[in-house]
């Protein structure tokens, strides 16, 4: 199920959009995220949205727009508490003056926003925006198969800002399986994001004394915000992607997963990446498990869907730092 709740103001407008979605955790209260959807319409959020899967780990603002727009996409988390949980800071139910004025201080952006205005990563949005800018080079050579430890010197090689991990990290990049998808393509921040989170470990921007900004790459224990593996399409789906509405006619009988999903995606040129912390969560492999599709004609996504179902998987739509497209499939259950 997805639900929208969408409240836009004349000042959200002219001062950019805040946009929040919403993890829930298990023995969250069955109807606790409709008091908060409820709640939350007071609070200057531009849209909120409770997706059917999570967006990811991480409680984090991720940037929407140029540098300057004071337009975020906030991920929050209503915790088993029946609290929520923002990027620095947490709060009850009915507290909505004080997430009111959590946005407000994050509507404003800037370095006159004082000590307490939460800004991710701790920069501001020109900083932001300049990580993202260099974090957009493509990788132009095939990962798959390949050692992790060389795939991800390699990206950084391309990269501008300077990079810093202890001894323990390093080593376990190291002593990584090979890389197991195909990231030729994709920008630098999604391709290293997406190679860093199967060996447990994330990527962050850290400012310097100096004022500097390197990318730390540590444990994701450790660092409270992370560089996630792609972004949500700012354009509706038929644009962000058309390919994937495009008509076909199939007939899948008895083939893994995998295989069916490596065909479909050489169709459409639009890269396919695993979830795989989710899927060895729940002890899913696309190499073993056995798709069919009837034959008929359908449309990509449709047919995509619709194997992913019998695995009890799902796609999202993301788009990479250079707004390149592609489907990230995880599992139904979180």
């Amino acid at each position: 199920m997805l639900t929208w709740v969408v409240a836009a103001s004349a000042w959200a407008q002219a001062e950019g959009r805040v946009e929040l979605e919403l993890i829930t955790e298990p023995g969250l209260p069955v109807n606790a995220p409709q008091r908060w959807l409820a709640a939350l319409r007071e609070a200057s959020f531009d849209s909120i949205r409770i997706p059917a899967g999570t967006a990811g780990d991480q409680v984090e603002i991720r940037p929407l727009g140029a540098a300057g727009s004071g337009s975020y996409r906030v991920v929050g988390r209503l915790t088993e508490r029946n609290t929520l949980m923002l990027p620095g800071g947490e709060f009850r139910f009915g507290d909505t003056a004080g997430v009111k004025s959590w946005v407000a201080r994050l509507r404003q952006g800037d370095d006159d926003g004082g000590p307490d205005t939460p800004r991710p990563f701790g920069l501001t949005p020109d900083q932001l925006v300049a990580v993202h800018d260099a974090l957009n080079a493509p990788v132009a050579f095939s990962t798959r198969g390949q050692p992790s430890y060389d795939v991800l010197k390699r990206i950084a090689a391309g990269v501008t800002l300077g990079f810093e991990s202890d001894a323990q990290t390093r080593q376990t990049m190291m002593d990584a399986d090979p890389v197991a998808d195909e990231l030729q393509g994709l920008s630098a921040g999604t391709a290293l994001a997406a190679v860093l989170r199967p060996l447990g470990l994330v990527m962050a921007p850290k400012k310097l004394l100096s004022g500097a900004i390197k990318l730390e790459i540590a444990d994701f224990r450790r660092l409270p915000e992370s560089w996630p593996v792609g972004w949500p399409p700012r354009k509706p789906p038929r644009e962000a992607a058309p390919q994937l509405l495009t008509f076909l006619n199939v007939e899948i009988d008895r083939t893994p997963l995998a295989d069916a999903l490596e065909a479909i995606r050489g169709r459409l040129d639009l890269p396919i990446l695993f979830d795989h912390n989710s899927l060895a969560r729940h002890r899913i492999d696309p190499t073993q498990v056995s798709v069919s599709l009837p034959a008929g004609r359908t449309y990509y996504q449709g047919a995509i869907d619709r194997l992913l179902n019998q695995a009890q998987l799902t796609s999202d739509l993301r788009m990479d730092e250079a707004e390149t497209p592609f489907l990230w499939i995880s599992t139904l259950r979180k």
